[in-house]
């Protein structure tokens, strides 16, 4: 077998394990590690001393391995929008890369666009970056890992590595899981989306929309790490009636699918690399 980069880039070890950052109700994810340590987010460099966890979220880290692939699983966030800045809401990818992980798995729950998406699990294939906030504003004068980016101007193009998208569809089609895909439109929130702003991102070609994921993407990428993007669309934007608490039911009745995808592809990057 011929094995390009990515693949070779995006094999897990011990040394190399890969990240795992969850979101509003995925984090049950954490409880398939066999925990080696775990770590309290607020003893993780530049990560916000006064966070709280939403609902859905845990603020502690399992380093360990999943059906024997070493990872280290973040089952929760800090968000912009509790007030946080980009550069602390990105602290988890920059404590994943001095771990040594080169690949890192972002999943989050989203609103699926009508017309665009249909609610379920999701691979984001790109995105569109709303909420008004960026990393790398300031990328000179903050954290040390910042150093490995020359300047804040870092190429977008393939944020979301092509070859882990490839690998979900792949475990997808073979665990007969559906699985859509799309552009994340990122916003501020955490207020949910009005129909004309819906209307808007439609119009703009997003697929999904959250509050997350975006701000860590451009991170990870910039620091050279692989980036795969997950999203359960819990509900479709703009609907009457959605709640925090009924997304949070909502992705508990994925666990079971979610949890065979994520575990599917880590298998997948053991075996083919």
């Amino acid at each position: 077998m011929v094995l390009d980069n990515d693949a070779i880039a995006c094999k897990p070890s011990v040394e190399h394990p890969v990240a795992i950052v969850l979101g509003s109700g995925l984090g049950h994810l954490a409880g398939l590690v066999k925990p080696v340590r775990r770590i309290d987010y607020h003893d993780i460099q530049g990560f916000p001393e006064d966070a709280v966890p939403v609902a859905g979220h845990s603020f502690e880290a399992t380093v360990g391995t999943i059906a024997g692939v070493p990872v280290v699983v973040y089952p929760g966030r800090a968000h912009l929008y509790q007030g946080y800045s980009a550069l602390e809401v990105t602290a988890l990818v920059r404590h994943a890369q001095r771990l040594g992980c080169r690949t890192v798995v972002f999943a989050c729950a989203t609103g699926a666009i009508p017309q665009m998406a249909q609610t379920g699990l999701g691979l984001i294939c790109d995105h569109l970056n709303l909420t008004g906030a960026n990393p790398l504003v300031g990328w000179n004068e903050s954290e040390p890992e910042l150093a490995l980016v020359e300047s804040g101007f870092v190429s977008m193009d393939k944020v979301y590595t092509p070859y882990l998208q490839q690998v979900a569809r792949d475990v997808a089609a073979e665990q007969s899981i559906a699985l859509g895909e799309g552009v994340l439109a990122g916003v501020l929130g955490p207020s949910f989306e009005t129909p004309a702003e819906v209307a808007a991102l439609r119009v703009l070609g997003a697929s999904y929309v959250g509050v997350s994921t975006v701000c860590e993407a451009i991170m990870a990428h910039a620091l050279g790490m692989r980036v795969l993007g997950l999203t359960l669309a819990a509900n479709y934007a703009g609907e009457a009636g959605v709640s925090h608490q009924s997304v949070l039911a909502v992705a508990g009745s994925y666990a079971d699918e979610f949890e065979r995808l994520v575990c599917g592809i880590l298998g997948r990057l053991q075996i083919n690399t």
